[in-house]
């Protein structure tokens, strides 16, 4: 940067602060400490007077018992509404936005609650809170609600990083994307701020560097952020997918009597893509669609958009004149292979095509993936029309690379799909996968939005099964993937491998993403006759080969567009819920081997895993899957089912899924409405999945026993949108059969079960009671203690039982097994739980066991020597012991020296033993004088030391080892010569 660009920076950032200074809050010197803690650069907030302000209605101090939020940035602190008044500035009723939190769980009632008295909420902030407009209430009046503590945001709590670093570096105008607390724009647009778009809660802005400073400041305001570079993500995969099989009616009516195959027929399908073939649906468009086309219609870039960067055509048309990918991705959905004699087809080639042509300019940068400015600024306003025209399946091949965050376009994603509820939106993962750090696996952590949406099924790709394909991972892309096995590995030749390109999980919350996975690689489909682009080779003019997630995501649409015609079609089951959709995806699943015969690289990982989701689309798995749809709990609430399990059953999978409500980038997790699940087997034994962050949660079951299973569904924490419906599916087809349970809900009847009110797994000291580590045995608690066989380690499987009460338990093969089980001790190093008269871990010697077993040698005397003897002193720490005085020790008999194996460099931690005695030690270098002949005594010094010196020069005696070319004494028997060059 020049220095005339430092000043300039420096100038605007001073500009900035001056023009803001009225907006600085006086901080009231009462109330807790202030704890000023971002994980925001604070050089930055402070250029934009967003920097911590120590107010504590912002919640800068320590959560007390009043709760917490914990934001994108930092975990805040509530304020009770009782020290509201004496806290803060705001002495009577409260106006505008607050942070209004309860306990936890969150009853489902809650927030009908207090819309009902006037308090209108939008965002759910977790663990127990919800962002809410409230309008001329006291304190009191919110605390009579179940509002236990309050904030207000912060202006850091408000924007993500990169735009302020953007905005630091040019005062702008940028473009931003904005998140707001409810549907209304501020009163009154700051100077440097113009609106470009506005659809419900989402805005797009034009700011500049003081217009942000300024708009930070505006409680209306719940999120900015940069505005997203939507990119897309640039046969064989039909039988790889099973889809081959399942479009057979012999097939399927062979599975079950009446069953037809699925080709797609009465499914319309949305691609939201660059363009489509020539883009008008008449004689000229590609044969492959020509008559199974709803509409094709066009988004343009909207004006402000077109303005900012000078666009010269706003709207050009759906045809795909510049790179074909939307014509491939839309052949792979439903291509029907008219122009290769049905040779080339897409997974449902029966189903109907409802296309949505986005506007993409490569103008701007150069760049050649093209960016997709015909995206809405809310995605609502893409996937709405789709569903009025019918459609319930949306595909979208594109993305931006986010590494894992929420954003405000994962946010639209997740309130579309919580609203079309019966729609499956699909999103590609994204074309991020490298191997960065050269260990010869691909990173995690790339994954692109909107595909980190909670709702939506997000698509990996894998390798196909073309073996004639030659080219490389490494080859073609050398500086993403150096090292083997990627660098070497072929792009298509193992159907049980992730593809190296694809984007990879966890979410930046931990969730898992990808859902699943699909082919990807040299994928061949319907080729663009508007272009003469070829994507990653040429196969004739009406077909061509692309590889990306890109690829493998339409395909998966065509599944899913398979399996709703099965759901409807054969089973009856109409409308089923995305939900129920994305479960079955997920359950029928083939957990991938990996190419790269590794239990620890990419899909050679045990599925669920963040390289290929919970596993590569099996359409045959699919529909045979047994579900439960459109079910529902609220907070504390409980359903169940039972199964049964026939001899010598195949593995199988119970997954749950529900659409989430929408959550807000300001938040540091987005899960908002927490469901749990439950299994039993055959045997009582129950297995609990507690997940805090997903809403797609499986478990998988190995060699399962025969009988009567359970499967138990709890509503943990149901916050918003009162009863949350969900959908749960058997990989198997097994009926399913509503349970009438107890009471809590553990499957112990209320007459047999301990805590008959307290879900609990415990079997053996009682029955039904909490048991933490599912070892059996209860957990301690006021009724029951560890001397009536409580747990006396909850959380240690192996252990339950304490009878010396010394902290080591009585399991012999247990987690540090107490050695004396009837005497309390604490001795930790050579056995557990015996006394240690000198604290120092050694147990004494006695009872049978001996010092040579492993006892302190040295009982009396606190030491940390473990190599000659044990627990005895060691001044340099080098494990072996100090030697003992002179004579007899009294305590420990015989004095212990250096003959007996004691330290012979004592104050050297490399050296301690020196077996000629010749004072060189026997550990070679780097260790302190390292002795050449460790078994001979000798005083050489100068070419090696303490080997044999005959002649006293310091030069060693030549041996078979080591002669006069290494430095040996030419000669042995001179005193004045040793070299004879």
């Amino acid at each position: 940067m020049s220095g005339r660009a430092r000043h300039a920076l420096l100038f605007s950032a001073l500009m900035v602060i001056q023009v803001m200074a009225p907006l600085a809050v006086a901080v009231p010197q009462i109330g807790p400490e202030r704890v000023l803690e971002t994980d925001l650069d604070r050089t930055l907030l402070d250029v934009f007077n967003a920097g911590p302000s120590g107010d504590l209605a912002e919640g800068w101090f320590l959560p007390t018992e009043a709760g917490r939020v914990e934001l994108a940035h930092r975990t805040s602190a509530l304020v009770a509404p009782a020290d509201w008044s004496a806290w803060t500035d705001e002495t009577g009723p409260l106006q505008g936005w607050y942070v209004l939190g309860t306990t936890w769980p969150v009853p489902t009632s809650w927030e009908g609650e207090l819309h009902e008295a006037g308090v209108h909420c939008g965002s759910f902030l977790p663990p127990a809170a919800f962002h809410c407009e409230v309008n001329g209430m006291l304190p009191e009046d919110l605390e009579a609600l179940g509002v236990v503590g309050m904030q207000r945001f912060a202006p850091s709590d408000r924007v993500r990083e990169g735009l302020l670093q953007d905005l630091a570096k040019n005062d702008g105008p940028v473009l931003a994307s904005a998140m707001l607390a409810g549907e209304d724009l501020p009163e009154t647009m700051p100077r440097g701020v113009e609106v470009m778009s506005h659809s419900g809660r989402f805005v797009d802005f034009l700011l500049t560097a003081e217009g942000l400073a300024t708009l930070l400041h505006e409680p209306t305001l719940e999120w900015v952020e940069p505005r997203p570079w939507f990119v897309n993500f640039n046969d064989e995969a039909r039988h790889i997918m099973n889809v081959t099989g399942v479009s057979s009616t012999t097939n399927m009516g062979a599975t079950s009597t009446g069953w037809t195959g699925l080709d797609g027929t009465g499914v319309i399908v949305t691609v939201a893509d660059t363009g489509l073939d020539n883009g008008v649906n008449n004689s000229n468009m590609h044969p492959d669609f020509a008559d199974h086309i709803v509409d094709v219609v066009s988004f343009g870039v909207p004006s402000g958009t077109c303005s900012y960067y000078s666009l010269s055509t706003c709207n050009d048309g759906a045809a795909n004149e510049w790179s074909g990918h939307g014509t491939h991705v839309a052949g792979s959905v439903l291509g029907d292979g008219t122009h290769s004699n049905g040779a080339i087809r897409g997974s449902a080639p029966e189903a109907r095509l409802y296309f949505q042509a986005i506007e993409t300019e490569a103008t701007i940068s150069g760049t050649t993936d093209g960016y997709l400015l015909g995206i809405p600024n809310n995605l609502y306003d893409l996937f709405e029309p789709a569903y009025d025209n019918g459609s319930r399946v949306h595909t979208n091949s594109w993305g931006s690379a986010n590494n894992g965050q929420y954003t405000t376009s994962s946010a639209q994603a997740d309130a579309s799909a919580h609203i079309l509820w019966d729609m499956a939106i699909l999103f590609a993962a994204g074309n991020e996968g490298t191997d960065g750090n050269s260990d010869g696996e691909v990173d995690l952590d790339s994954m692109s939005s909107p595909g980190t949406s909670k709702n939506v099924i997000t698509v990996g790709a894998t390798e196909n099964d073309r073996s004639s394909v030659t080219a490389t991972w490494g080859g073609w892309w050398p500086t993403d993937y150096p090292t083997n096995p990627i660098n070497s590995d072929r792009q298509a030749d193992n159907i049980e491998g992730m593809a190296a390109f694809s984007s990879r999980g966890p979410t930046d919350d931990s969730r898992l993403k990808p859902d699943v996975s699909a082919p990807g690689a040299w994928i061949l489909s319907t080729k663009s006759r508007d272009t003469t682009a070829v994507g990653w080779g040429a196969y004739n003019t009406s077909y061509t080969y692309m590889g990306g997630t890109s690829m493998a995501t339409p395909l998966t649409a065509g599944a899913t567009a398979l399996l709703i015609q099965h759901l409807d079609d054969n089973l009856g089951h109409s409308e089923p819920s995305s939900a129920l959709v994305k479960a079955i995806l997920a359950a029928s699943s083939t957990d991938m081997e990996g190419q790269y015969s590794s239990s620890t690289n990419g899909a050679g990982e045990t599925a669920p895993n963040d390289h290929e989701g919970w596993g590569r689309v099996d359409m045959w798995t699919a529909v045979n899957a047994s579900f439960v749809d459109n079910e529902s709990v609220s907070t504390n609430d409980e359903r169940g089912w039972s199964f049964n399990v026939p001899s010598g059953a195949d593995d199988f999978r119970v997954m749950l899924a529900w659409t989430d409500p929408a959550s807000t980038p300001a938040a540091s997790t987005h899960l908002v409405n927490d469901l749990d699940l439950a299994v039993k087997d055959p045997s009582g034994t129950w297995t609990n999945l507690s997940n805090n962050v997903d809403n797609l949660r499986g478990l998988s079951f190995t060699s399962p026993a025969q009988g009567t299973w359970e499967v138990h569904v709890i509503g943990t924490s149901v916050p918003q949108g009162g009863l949350q419906m969900f959908a749960m599916t058997l990989s198997e087809d097994w009926a399913l059969t509503n349970l009438t349970v107890d009471a809590d809900l553990d499957g112990v009847e209320d007459d047999d079960d301990d805590c008959p009110n307290t879900f609990g797994g415990s079997t053996v000291d009682r029955l039904g009671c909490p048991d933490t580590d599912n070892d059996g045995y209860s957990n301690q608690d006021v009724n029951w203690s560890i001397a009536e066989g409580a747990d006396a380690f909850p959380a240690d499987p192996t252990q339950w039982a304490d009878t010396d009460y010394d902290g080591y338990g009585d399991n012999a093969v247990g987690f540090q097994p107490d050695s004396c089980t009837l005497v309390a001790g604490n001795s930790s190093q050579d056995r557990f739980g015996c006394i240690d008269s000198d604290g120092d871990g050694w147990s004494d010697p006695g009872g049978g066991y001996t010092v040579e077993q492993g006892g302190d040698a040295c009982d009396a005397i606190q030491g940390a020597s473990w190599r000659d003897r044990n627990g005895c002193a060691d001044e340099d720490g080098d494990g072996a012991s100090d030697p003992d005085p002179t004579g007899s020790d009294a305590s420990n008999g015989s004095a212990w020296v250096v003959g007996d194996g004691a330290d012979a460099f004592l104050g050297d931690a490399t050296q301690w033993s020196d077996s000629d005695g010749d004072g060189f030690g026997d550990n070679p270098a780097p260790a302190t004088d390292p002795d050449g002949c460790p078994s001979q005594f000798g005083d050489s010094s100068a070419d090696r030391l303490g080997c044999p010196d005959t002649d006293g020069d310091t030069y060693s005696d030549p041996d078979a080892g080591f002669g006069t070319a290494e430095g040996a004494d030419a000669f042995p028997n001179d005193g004045t010569q040793w070299a004879d060059q």
